[in-house]
């Protein structure tokens, strides 16, 4: 009898080292160890924000994490080597070689003077493209204030509608006002996928809660956010002396920082002191008139803020037409390029 209980003893010895506690008798677990009751889950929305040769690295808090660790995929090993630890739940990894990369995060937990490696993330793909990029041709206009940027590892839309298909593509989309050509729920579908964030006027609020959308961001004019990692203004859009855009409404245009431009989308507006304050590389304004600027107007606002490029919008189908881009370009100051992507 002796012997049978310095064996299960001592069998419940290893069993405990081994990495879990057992009845000596039952040889059932009594417990959960102290590594598995601290297991973490892996990081979550990772978002790469690409500058020249940097990359910035971010994702969401991991809760009880007390640092994390990146990994990077090594294509001679095939495998995922330990890369970076810090502190934040964001990194920035600079002076990357042009090509692509891949990369994963897992959060820590320190133990004993030293960290534990958790559950790794899926891994994200970087591509990094020093040379001559021009920006532009990752913007694309479907019609009115319909616009889609892509940013490599993330797509931004404004306004989306009249899509074709489903491409439920869109990270993030902003929404400038409640207008049907501005905001339509059919064509959100269409676009968003689980994950997408969708930001608009907070005073848009019932307007989204009819159309089934949860957990909008909410934005005022004059604010400055982040949204995946992608730094967003809001810039107050309206008429002057037009019914159609109240200032009281509250509406917006938006810039966004992306692959290290600023981008002006204006929504519905007039040359208003606003959007004149307004400065960015690349600007996307209304010229079709009516609701909006005109080209002549619109041209104004253009000389006065200056981006290196301008693309106009809002023409050509509701409202304008299609030779309102020419009569925009011709009133643009030299040394402004003027794209036309809108109705071609």
């Amino acid at each position: 009898m002796k012997h049978r209980r310095l064996t299960a003893a001592i069998a419940a010895v290893i069993m405990a080292f081994s990495g879990a506690v057992y009845c000596p008798v039952s040889n059932a677990p009594l417990c959960i160890t102290a590594e598995a009751a601290s297991k973490l889950e892996a990081p979550v929305n990772i978002t790469a924000n690409v500058s020249g040769s940097t990359v910035r690295l971010k994702w969401d808090v991991v809760k009880g994490a007390d640092a994390y660790r990146i990994f990077r995929y090594n294509p001679k090993t095939k495998k995922y080597e330990s890369f970076r630890t810090c502190s934040k739940n964001n990194t920035s990894i600079k002076e990357l070689a042009d090509g692509t990369y891949k990369f994963r995060v897992a959060a820590l937990v320190k133990k004993n003077g030293k960290y534990s490696a958790q559950t790794r993330s899926a891994p994200i793909t970087v591509t990094i493209n020093t040379k001559e990029d021009n920006m532009t041709d990752r913007i694309t206009v479907n019609t009115q204030s319909s616009i889609r940027i892509d940013c490599g590892d993330l797509v931004i839309r404004f306004d989306p509608f009249r899509i074709e298909g489903e491409p439920h593509d869109a990270d993030i989309v902003l929404i400038t006002h409640a207008h049907y050509d501005h905001f339509s729920p059919e064509d959100l579908a269409k676009v968003c996928k689980p994950d997408t964030v969708i930001a608009a006027p907070a005073t848009m609020k019932k307007d989204l809660a009819k159309a089934g959308i949860k957990e909008p961001v909410l934005l005022k004019p004059d604010e400055s956010t982040e949204i995946r990692g992608i730094k967003v203004e809001t810039v107050r859009a309206y008429n002057q002396l037009k019914p159609f855009h109240p200032k009281s409404n509250d509406w917006l245009g938006y810039v966004v920082t992306a692959l290290g431009k600023r981008i002006y989308a204006a929504g519905d507006t007039d040359n208003v002191p606003e959007a004149e304050a307004v400065r960015c590389d690349i600007a996307l304004v209304p010229i079709g008139g009516t609701y909006t600027m005109n080209a002549k107007t619109a041209a104004a606002l253009i000389n006065t803020i200056r981006p290196e490029v301008v693309i106009p919008i809002h023409y050509g189908s509701i409202v304008g037409t299609k030779s309102d881009s020419g009569k925009f370009a011709d009133l643009v100051d030299s040394g402004i390029t003027v794209e036309i992507k809108c109705g071609v």
